[in-house]
């Protein structure tokens, strides 16, 4: 997938609908918003341009989802920082 902001949220808004009430959409890569910006300069996405900014609008007035820290907890080391939405609805 490519990382961008606007990439995400498609895929989120196309793929959400198909997962199932106490299943997971999990976000890879969201730890690249924590990253100093300009680490991937040959990339298109950065801070503020990325798969963890797109999940948070993705979240925005959504009670259909819940962002499931106790996984990113238990693995203490991730790179899906936020990145597991749990469909609870």
């Amino acid at each position: 997938s490519l990382h961008t902001h606007d990439h995400v949220l498609k895929e989120l808004e196309l793929y959400s609908p198909f997962v199932s009430k106490g299943s997971y959409l999990v976000l890879p890569d969201t730890f690249i918003e924590f990253f100093p910006r300009g680490y991937y300069a040959d990339r298109p996405w950065d801070v503020g341009n990325n798969p963890y900014t797109a999940m948070k609008k993705f979240m925005q007035d959504r009670d259909d989802f819940i962002i499931d820290r106790e996984l990113s907890d238990k693995l203490l080391i991730t790179e899906s920082f936020d990145g597991y939405l749990k469909r609870v609805k």
